[in-house]
């Protein structure tokens, strides 16, 4: 894999080069594991014309993934950097969709599509949480302490429950203000990172349309914060990307 590069997207982090053709599983597996970083996942960005490229993502331990946000953003910086395209406004075509982002500097804003939640709310042990999708599957559940919880047995009573046959991206988040949302996640076919963009998205979305948290608000993850807003109807998130 020539001219590749080490990403991060709000504390999500990628290893990122230009597309050269399909690669497997276990090449995926034989990359990650030969990487210099610990990486969420393995991105190949093709370009296409002037206007847009495709993104080819692959999760850490191989699986393909319907979504990764913050691995749009960061294919929409690599593009910039390496003249695949020379407008900062573009589309970057992912497994979801034809996304438009936009970048300024080191903040990459992208367009995304607006998730959907279900309104009965599904019980875990002690826990209650809310079913969300946006491409991918969330379950979102509210918590006291976002710090002090044991999130990785969290996660193993959800999938334990056979609720999500097909696995589940498992958020927990406390309301900070009206502004400000606190969270953590455990990503399927990744474990715990430091952020997640679609979670991001989903918390975001529910919180706002059921009037906890207002438009223009910030989720703060342990790699970072993430501004998401409502504007005519669309959906934005942004935030920084970085070279490791």
């Amino acid at each position: 894999m020539n001219n590749f590069a080490y990403m991060s997207g709000t504390g999500n982090d990628f290893l990122v080069g230009k597309y050269e053709g399909h690669v497997s599983e276990i090449q995926i597996i034989a990359i990650v594991s030969d990487a210099e970083y610990e990486v969420d996942g393995v991105i190949f960005v093709e370009p296409l014309d002037n206007n847009s490229v495709k993104m080819h993502y692959y999760n850490n331990d191989g699986s393909d993934a319907e979504l990764c946000v913050n691995g749009v953003r960061c294919v929409a910086k690599y593009a910039i950097d390496n003249n695949f395209l020379d407008v900062a406004r573009f589309i970057v075509k992912a497994p979801v969709g034809d996304l438009e982002v936009y970048v300024d500097e080191s903040i990459v804003e992208v367009s995304t599509p607006i998730p959907t939640y279900e309104e009965e709310k599904i019980k875990v042990k002690t826990f209650e949480g809310v079913k969300s999708s946006v491409g991918n599957p969330h379950f979102m559940i509210e918590v006291d302490d976002v710090d002090g919880l044991d999130l990785e047995i969290l996660n193993s009573e959800v999938v334990n429950e056979e609720i999500f046959p097909d696995g589940v991206n498992v958020e927990i988040y406390q309301i900070i203000s009206r502004n400000y949302i606190k969270a953590r996640v455990y990503e399927r076919g990744v474990g715990e990172t430091d952020a997640c963009g679609s979670g991001a998205l989903c918390m975001f979305n529910y919180l706002n349309k059921t009037n906890q948290i207002d438009n223009n608000s910030y989720v703060m993850y342990p790699g970072g914060d993430l501004n998401l807003r409502f504007e005519n109807d669309k959906l934005y998130l942004s935030g920084e990307v970085i070279y490791l």
